[in-house]
C-alpha cells in the first residue's frame, strides 16, 4: 500500500513539475521575442528623419550644381503625369494608446493595456498593396509628411511581421531549409548606426573571377583582366529595380540624368522609356538569366553594349573549383561561349564569397534568423554602387505609397513575394536600406527613391 501511494505521489510531483517547465519554456520564448522585437525596433529604424526636403550630408553648390535640375518643378511634373485627378489626403488614423512619437517611430507591438502584452498576428498582412488611399495631394504640406511618416511606420511593421514570421521558434523550420550549408556564428554585438552599416558594406569588398582563378585558368577562360568598367567612379548612380510600383511612375528622364544607370537581369527600357529611362551602364543577372534559352543571353542586343557583372550562388565554404564542378544553374559554358565569341565583352563572374559575406552582414544586423539563402540582386546592386558611386539613388526599393502586388513593371505576374521576400531575405534588405538612406520621407514613400551617400570616401574604423 505505502508502495502504491509513493508511486502515486511521484506520478503527481513528476506531472507537475513537467507542466511548470513547460509553460515557462513556452514563457521564456514569448519574452525573448519581444526582446528581440524591442532590439529590431530600436536598432534597425532609428528616429525618423527631421527634414521633409531632399539633402545631403556634404552638399556644396558644386554638387548642387551637378544635378541640374529644378527639383520641384520635376516632381510637380510628375504627380500631374501620375494623376488623372486631384487625390484627397488619406490620414491613417491611430488610437490614442497606440500613438508613437513623431522623432523616434517605433514598431513594437501594439499594447492593450498597461498589462500584459499581446502576441502579434504573424500571419495577417499589414502593408496593403494598389491602393492610393497613402497618397498626397500635395507633397508640399506638413499633413504630407505626417501621411509619409505614418505609411513608413506601416512599411517598416510589414518588415517586422516578416522577419518575425520567419524566425518563429516552433513552426518556421529553417534550420532544415539550408540547402547552401551555411554555418553562421554572430560576429560581435549588432552596431546598427548608418554609418556602422555603411561602413560594413565598405568592407565587403567588389571581387569577381580573374583569368588567373583556377579552375579557369586551366579550362582556357578568356576572362577580362581589367575589373568592370576599370574601376571607374561616378558622381550621381541610379540603381532601377524591376517593381510594379515604376510603371506610371514618369521617372524617365530623372533616372537618366544619372551619371551611370544600373538595371536588373533581363529588364527592358523599350516602350517603358518614359518610366524607367533608357540609359544601361551595368546590368546584374542572376545565374538563371545566363543560362536558361528563353532569356537568350548570347542573342538578345539588351546584353550587348553594357558591362555586366553575373553572380550564381555557391555553398557556404566552397572553393570555385567546387562551385564550378557544383554551380546552382549551369551558367559557365554559356560563359565561355560568349568570351569565346566576344572577347571585347565587360562581362564578369562575381566571387560567390562575396554573396555569403553579404548574407553574413544582414545576419550580423539582424536580431532575427534570416532565410538562408544569398541576398537578391537588388541588394547585390547596391552594394556595388556604393561602392563605385558618391551618390546613390535606388528606385522603389523600399516599397513607395504605389506599392503593387505587380511583380515586375514589363510583367503582368502578381506576387507580394517580389516585395517582401518568398526566397531571398528581403524584408531584412529592404530595412536595412531604409536606415542607411538620407533623403525625407517624402521623397521615399511617396516620390518612390532612397538616397544614399557612397562609401568611397568613407573613414570607416579598422
Amino acid at each position: 500500500m505505502k508502495a502504491a501511494a509513493m508511486s502515486v505521489w511521484i506520478f503527481i510531483n513528476l506531472l507537475c513539475f513537467g507542466m511548470c517547465g513547460y509553460l515557462y519554456l513556452i514563457w521564456s520564448q514569448y519574452w525573448m521575442s519581444i526582446e528581440r522585437q524591442k532590439l529590431f525596433s530600436d536598432s534597425q529604424f532609428g528616429a525618423a528623419r527631421k527634414s521633409s526636403r531632399l539633402h545631403f550630408q556634404d552638399a556644396s553648390p558644386e554638387k548642387l550644381e551637378l544635378f541640374k535640375i529644378n527639383k520641384s518643378s520635376f516632381y510637380d511634373s510628375i504627380l500631374k503625369s501620375r494623376r488623372s485627378v486631384v487625390l484627397k489626403t488619406a490620414h491613417i488614423s491611430q488610437s490614442s494608446n497606440t500613438k508613437l512619437s513623431s522623432d523616434r517611430p517605433s514598431v513594437n507591438i501594439i499594447v492593450k493595456s498597461h498589462g500584459k502584452p499581446r502576441f502579434p498576428n504573424l500571419h495577417k498582412a499589414i502593408l496593403e498593396f494598389d491602393t492610393d488611399k497613402y497618397e498626397c495631394a500635395d507633397l508640399t504640406t506638413t499633413e504630407c509628411e505626417d501621411q509619409s511618416r505614418e505609411f513608413r511606420e506601416l512599411v517598416l511593421k510589414e518588415f517586422h511581421r516578416v522577419l518575425m514570421g520567419d524566425s518563429k521558434v516552433f513552426t518556421s523550420g529553417l534550420e532544415n531549409q539550408n540547402t547552401y550549408d551555411v554555418k553562421y556564428e554572430r560576429d560581435g554585438p549588432l552596431r546598427n548606426s548608418r554609418k556602422d552599416i555603411l561602413c560594413a558594406l565598405k568592407n565587403v569588398a567588389v571581387k569577381t573571377v580573374t583569368a588567373n582563378d583556377e579552375p579557369f585558368l586551366d579550362l582556357g577562360y578568356s576572362i577580362p583582366k581589367s575589373p568592370l568598367q576599370g574601376n571607374r567612379l561616378y558622381n550621381t548612380c541610379a540603381v532601377v529595380t524591376s517593381a510594379g510600383a515604376l510603371l506610371g511612375s514618369r521617372f524617365g528622364k530623372f533616372i537618366d540624368s544619372h551619371e551611370m544607370v544600373l538595371r536588373f537581369n533581363n529588364a527592358p527600357t523599350e516602350n517603358y522609356t518614359d518610366d524607367v529611362g533608357s540609359k544601361t551602364t551595368f546590368r546584374i543577372l542572376n545565374s538563371q538569366v545566363v543560362s536558361k534559352p528563353q532569356y537568350k543571353f548570347l542573342e538578345d542586343p539588351l546584353y550587348r553594349n553594357v558591362s555586366i557583372l553575373i553572380w550564381d550562388p555557391a555553398n557556404y565554404s566552397s572553393s570555385l573549383e567546387d562551385w564550378y564542378n557544383h554551380p546552382d544553374f549551369p551558367l559557365f559554358s554559356v560563359y565561355k561561349k560568349l568570351l569565346d565569341i566576344r572577347p571585347d565583352s565587360d562581362v564578369h563572374l562575381l566571387n560567390p564569397t562575396v554573396l555569403w559575406r553579404l548574407w553574413n552582414l544582414l545576419q550580423n544586423l539582424s536580431p532575427y534568423r534570416l532565410r538562408k539563402n544569398p541576398p537578391s540582386s537588388g541588394f547585390i546592386g547596391i552594394w556595388f554602387a556604393l561602392h563605385r558611386c558618391h551618390r546613390v539613388r535606388v528606385f522603389e526599393y523600399v516599397p513607395s505609397v504605389r506599392a503593387t502586388k505587380r511583380c515586375h513593371y514589363y510583367l503582368t505576374g502578381d506576387d507580394p513575394g517580389c516585395t517582401l521576400g518568398a526566397w531571398h531575405p528581403l524584408a531584412q534588405e529592404k530595412a536595412l536600406a531604409d536606415r542607411i538612406r538620407d533623403n525625407s520621407d517624402v521623397d521615399v514613400f511617396q516620390r518612390g527613391f532612397i538616397d544614399i551617400l557612397g562609401v568611397r570616401k568613407m573613414t570607416c574604423d579598422a
